[in-house]
């Protein structure tokens, strides 16, 4: 007995510091996610004004048709079998299935003669188990850089230039609220010039129509990876805060049933003590 109640006492002790581990966990990812959250509101705001400037520059109409004469590559189609998926993981883990919704998304999303192009070490650990080609180039991508995507976006305007794909999509994890966070695709390139009805003229340019055009276009590029990319790091805190809340209440629940079990077996040697008292008293007075 007094074994079982010293086994009981170590896994209680050991119990009650992964909880204090896993609630300190917790504490840290609500505060990042509550300081990512804000960061968000801001940045969504910015990158809505300039999808309005954006659409309000390049669209098309019906009833101007010099509105979609753009000379840009990156608003062409191009006639190729293959697609580029780019897909945002984590590098860190203890983020319960952050990892494993968005690889179970690509599976479903994956066509023949796709190419993946990963990003965050635990994806890349999830994809080589499969029969998937994958480019690693920038896999550590989100833990060196900050917040500076002109490596990445150079390197899409690039590939995307030479013809290699007909599309280039991204799949991130998109933050709704503190307990939904859902994976979700977005096509990067070719462009899709959106139509405005609103707008029955050609917009006057200076300097030149195609420098605007050529810049607001990359720089458009450039904030939606930013803002998506963003969105997936939020997500990424949101469900690894979830997961440390689980993990404490989950220890808690332990500690109670360790407890009700150590108080039973205490009592009961206590009775047993008592019974053995009794019983030698008795002995003695006969």
């Amino acid at each position: 007995m007094a074994t079982s109640l010293n086994n009981l006492k170590n896994r209680l002790g050991s119990i009650k510091s992964t909880k204090k581990l896993t609630n300190a966990m917790k504490l840290v990812s609500s505060a990042k996610e509550k300081k990512l959250s804000n960061e968000y509101n801001l940045a969504i705001d910015f990158y809505n004004r300039f999808l309005s400037i954006f659409n309000n520059t390049i669209f098309i109409n019906p009833n101007n048709p010099d509105c979609d004469s753009f000379n840009n590559n990156l608003l062409k189609n191009y006639e190729s079998e293959k697609r580029l998926l780019i897909v945002i993981t984590s590098n860190n883990g203890l983020c319960s299935g952050y990892n494993n919704e968005v690889i179970r998304f690509l599976k479903n999303y994956y066509q023949k003669n796709d190419e993946i192009l990963i990003i965050g070490e635990k994806g890349r650990n999830e994809l080589i188990k499969e029969d998937i080609e994958i480019n690693e180039q920038f896999v550590g991508y989100l833990k060196e850089q900050t917040d500076n995507f002109d490596d990445l976006k150079n390197y899409l305007v690039d590939v995307f230039n030479k013809g290699i794909y007909r599309e280039i999509d991204l799949i991130y994890t998109h933050y709704y609220n503190s307990l939904i966070s859902k994976v979700e695709a977005q096509k990067l390139l070719p462009i899709d010039i959106k139509e405005n009805k609103k707008r029955n003229y050609s917009p006057t340019f200076e300097p030149t129509k195609d420098e605007i055009i050529n810049y607001l276009i990359e720089e458009y590029l450039y904030y939606t990876l930013f803002i998506k990319i963003f969105d997936s790091r939020i997500a990424e805190e949101s469900a690894r805060r979830l997961a440390m809340e689980n993990a404490t209440k989950n220890a808690d629940e332990l500690i109670d049933d360790l407890n009700l079990e150590y108080n039973k077996i205490r009592q009961s040697n206590i009775t047993s003590e008592i019974n053995e008292v009794s019983s030698a008293s008795k002995i003695a007075k006969r």
